[in-house]
């Protein structure tokens, strides 16, 4: 059985699932490099060269039509599959809420056969009650997900008071007040917050609670302009008052989550939990509510938790959902161990690669040039989903050099004040980081204090890294790349971060790597699969 899942807002994706496994993901704006893409028309061209026929369309989002749907009383998407299919397709096409699919692809991606699945984000679907805020899930393998709470904006059509902001909704606030993007900006908050110092304590009378605004444009108009702290932390004009400005929305929102899902494990005596929602993302909260749980309760935080993964949710609560219906029961619990989705590379025998140095290499030479404190861009197999590179578009650097953050963010023109993540060998993570009951870190979903002061390079201020963790059956190149660099410098460890520049998509195929590459201040591009080094 064939499942196609689309979302088709922002962080526009599409994803194929063949029998409950998953084949294909790739978020749009990797494909027409227009970050945060919504609609997902190029994903659709590219479905036919990977699925031979459609059983299904499952189709993620908010209730709102999206433009090109609005003059319409034609289903869109089973016009194009009929012709894309020669008319072969069922017209089996079902939009699915939003908040039902961040926490129906938590769960079945857990591998859990019974969990509660919370959903944490900015706003989701249209209810009679209101817009979605908070939800939580009752979920048993395959096919039994009910709601157990679901908390909505108190509106007065189409507005919502701001003392009813979301976990996701301060941050989009307090980024907006900043100058950031009130969308997507949220993980530039979280970093800035380790600089703080001081909570305020008033943080409460920040928010006119008296000025109304619409729950899904959040911006800065709704924070008390006569507040003390407004024209400091504008735009960030002193830095320190805006450090604690974040520190405070991170502690506030850490704190409603953790309380929320310790009162649902006490409520309902659960022991596995899903966590989801573009707030899952905050890796400094979610370490914090795994120190805060009993040993015996499990945690799941989906890494891709942000909007992309709501195609992944809509998809496998479809392919359940019509297998329910047909009678089959031997479904199969299918946890996720990749979020490598993308298309396989094509590595053209024409590609002219003769503006540069090139070398053939081995993972040895690779990880001597590390040592040597260059900066490598990594490029092979398939893409990874979502905003986390873990090894297949990866920039790399020594981890134990002082100047790396400021050296990387230079390159990628990010933000000074922004950490890097570390990809660490498993068998020797416990050794470099406090990883309290946590065995592995595989999707980079939490920020653990650093015991070794030899990663001095990705040791954010706070003391804190957003690691992953990494076994030779995982990645075996990436894996023995490291291996090769622990031989050298006895660290076995390195810098890991996304494969692109500020504002830029990160890098889907050879022709992005190499234009990226060659526009930036990159020392070295990896390819593996080629045996490669390109240097200037």
């Amino acid at each position: 059985m064939i499942i196609i899942g689309l979302n088709r807002h922002h962080n526009g994706n599409a994803c194929i699932l063949e029998d409950g496994k998953i084949t294909y993901s790739t978020e749009e704006e990797r494909l027409n490099r227009h970050k945060y893409e919504g609609s997902p028309f190029l994903n659709l061209l590219k479905i036919k060269d990977l699925a031979p026929h459609i059983d299904g369309v499952a189709i993620a989002g908010f209730d709102g039509l999206v433009p090109f749907e609005r003059n319409t009383d034609i289903n869109f998407y089973e016009m194009f599959f009929n012709r894309l299919y020669k008319n072969k397709f069922v017209n089996r096409t079902y939009d699915k809420v939003h908040h039902l699919t961040h926490a129906a692809g938590a769960f079945y991606n857990s591998g859990f056969e019974e969990a509660i699945s919370v959903v944490f984000d900015g706003d989701g679907s249209f209810f009679k009650e209101g817009i979605e805020k908070y939800s939580a899930f009752h979920c048993k393998h395959p096919y039994d997900i009910n709601k157990l709470e679901k908390e909505f904006f108190d509106y007065d059509e189409p507005y919502s008071k701001t003392n009813t902001l979301s976990l996701g909704n301060y941050f989009a606030a307090i980024a907006d007040h900043f100058g950031m993007n009130p969308l997507f900006d949220a993980g530039k908050v979280m970093a800035l917050a380790s600089y703080g110092k001081n909570i305020i304590e008033d943080f409460d009378s920040f928010f006119d609670h008296n000025y109304f605004i619409e729950p899904r444009v959040v911006r800065m108009s709704c924070l008390n302009q006569n507040h003390p702290m407004f024209e400091k932390t504008r735009l960030m004009n002193d830095f320190q008052a805006s450090a604690d400005l974040a520190l405070t929305v991170q502690t506030l929102t850490e704190n409603k989550m953790i309380k929320k899902i310790h009162d649902l494990i006490d409520k309902h005596n659960v022991k596995n939990i899903c966590l989801s929602g573009g707030y899952a993302l905050n890796c400094v909260a979610n370490f914090k509510l795994r120190q805060s749980l009993p040993e015996d309760i499990n945690l799941y935080v989906e890494p891709v938790s942000h909007d992309a993964g709501t195609a992944i949710g809509a998809a496998k609560l479809l392919y359940h959902e019509l297998r329910s219906i047909e009678g089959i029961k031997d479904d199969p619990i299918i946890p996720q161990t990749t979020i490598k989705y993308g298309f396989q590379n094509y590595y053209p025998n024409s590609y002219d690669f003769a503006r540069f140095k090139k070398t053939k290499v081995t993972n040895k030479d690779v990880a001597k040039k590390l040592s040597e404190n260059k900066i490598v861009a990594l490029f092979k197999g398939k893409s990874e989903l979502g905003p986390r590179a873990l090894g297949n578009r990866s920039i790399l650097f020594n981890p134990n050099n002082s100047k790396a953050k400021d050296t990387v963010n230079k390159v990628k023109n990010r933000e000074s004040y922004r950490p890097f993540a570390g990809t660490i060998l498993h068998e020797d993570c416990k050794q470099y980081f406090d990883m309290n009951v946590l065995d592995e870190s595989p999707f980079m979903m939490y920020a653990v204090k650093a015991k070794n002061y030899s990663l001095k390079g990705i040791r954010h201020v706070d003391g804190t890294c957003r690691i992953q963790t990494l076994k030779k059956e995982q990645d075996t190149v990436f894996y023995d790349l490291i291996k090769e660099f622990k031989q050298i410098t006895n660290i076995p460890c390195l810098l890991n971060t996304s494969f692109n520049l500020s504002g830029d998509p990160m890098v889907e195929t050879l022709d992005d790597a190499v234009k990226t590459f060659e526009n930036s201040e990159i020392d070295c591009l990896y390819l593996p699969e080629l045996y490669i080094l390109l240097e200037k």
